[in-house]
């Protein structure tokens, strides 16, 4: 399973020039080959504090990226807004090789503007069971409670994380691969830039690969190789 993580820079307010980068990025990851292409949280329009607009775009940005991903026959994990009745939620969807949305998580870890999630849910691919947790999820211990009972055998980690001491350090990427050891799957973790940056990590959370800043990191780890279940009923 190959997949591609994509530091994106991200202009909170700017769709048309998140959605150029966007495109720009996803073709160059195509030149390695990759299975799943990964982007950040909220990427494609940013989040500056309390401004839910980029919800109203969801409808929009699902049918874009979902035409990506068919036409270049790729799995595509990406964060955004989701707007619900009187809130608005904090998302990430996996989409299908033909387009798809596959799976679909409501960020947990979330101020009280938010909607927030309830559950973590799962999907089936070729290479086993996925799931996804967007940034601050990672350190939740309800998440960790629905990761350990749905057993995904790999999960995507989209985050916009910048902390104040300028880029994420020695010390953010233990506490990561600490979380990783509970939650005992394969975990890709991709932020968005400033500051950037992408980690790989084995179940037991160890860290197998790592990039700084905007630098595209490509990884090629070991699956199962399991075959489609009769019945994915775990899909939302």
């Amino acid at each position: 399973m190959k997949v591609a993580l994509i530091p994106m820079k991200v202009e909170a307010g700017n769709f048309e020039a998140n959605w150029r980068e966007f495109k720009k990025r996803f073709k160059e990851a195509l030149e390695h080959d990759p299975d799943f292409v990964v982007f950040p949280e909220y990427c494609l329009t940013g989040f500056e504090e309390w401004d839910f607009s980029g919800a109203e775009l969801y409808g929009e940005i699902v049918a874009r990226v979902s035409g990506l991903a068919r036409e270049a026959g790729v799995y595509v994990v990406f964060g955004l807004l989701e707007p619900y009745k009187n809130c608005t939620y904090n998302s990430a969807l996996l989409i299908g090789r033909n387009g798809e949305v596959l799976l679909r998580h409501r960020k947990f870890q979330e101020p009280y503007k938010f909607c927030t999630g309830n559950t973590v849910r799962t999907a089936w691919t070729e290479f086993g069971k996925a799931a996804i947790i967007i940034c601050g999820d990672l350190y939740n211990k309800k998440i960790a409670k629905w990761i350990k009972h749905k057993k995904p055998d790999f999960i995507f980690v989209p985050m916009e994380y910048s902390p104040d001491y300028g880029e994420p350090n020695e010390e953010d990427v233990k506490a990561m691969a600490g979380r990783i050891k509970l939650l005992r799957a394969k975990t890709f973790v991709v932020n968005s830039y400033p500051p950037g940056g992408a980690w790989v990590f084995s179940s037991d959370g160890k860290l197998v690969a790592s990039s700084d800043g905007d630098g595209t990191l490509v990884v090629e780890v070991q699956t199962k190789g399991l075959k489609f279940p009769s019945q994915s009923s775990d899909r939302w």
